[in-house]
């Protein structure tokens, strides 16, 4: 369909492993309404939405850099939603089913449309092995400026 034509850096798909104590970590002080206030190594399947956290690379991750959003960080977890998949559909069907998920919540979040906004997004979702071996079918939208580089603060209602 080509809806995310700007990639932020280049992590578009990156999937999350299934398994290992790492993909379940939080090491990031979080304060009782479980904002992050000071920075840590978040476990893949830790990571909140409102987390900012540092660009992961490319490719299956178990944990992320996480800071608190004052500090200057590659990405914001701005949505999360499950897959409507019985079965594994093949890798395509995964990319497309997130990108259009995350691409549907994005303005809820940001507070104007993508195509007009300095934000750019991409998503964490399930390898074939966390789908098939633990039933994951999450996906966690993350954002980023479109132009590259860190951000300060939350983009949460930032209509920009």
């Amino acid at each position: 369909m080509g809806i995310v034509s700007r990639v932020v850096g280049g992590v578009v798909g990156v999937g999350i492993l299934a398994g290992g104590a790492a993909a379940l970590q939080d090491d990031a002080v979080r304060d009782d309404s479980g904002v992050i206030q000071e920075a840590g190594d978040v476990g893949a399947f830790r990571i909140q939405v409102g987390d900012c956290v540092q660009d992961p690379g490319t490719g299956a991750i178990e944990s992320v850099a996480a800071v608190p959003c004052a500090e200057p960080h590659d990405l914001e977890a701005y949505a999360s939603f499950a897959l409507d998949f019985d079965e594994w559909p093949g890798e395509d069907a995964i990319g497309e089913a997130a990108g259009m998920g995350c691409f549907d919540q994005f303005a809820g979040f940001v507070g104007m449309t993508y195509e007009e906004s300095i934000y750019d997004f991409t998503w964490l979702e399930p390898t074939e092995e966390s789908f098939n071996e633990i039933d994951d079918k999450e996906v966690l939208c993350m954002l980023g400026l479109y132009e590259g580089g860190t951000m300060t603060g939350s983009a949460r209602d930032a209509s920009q």
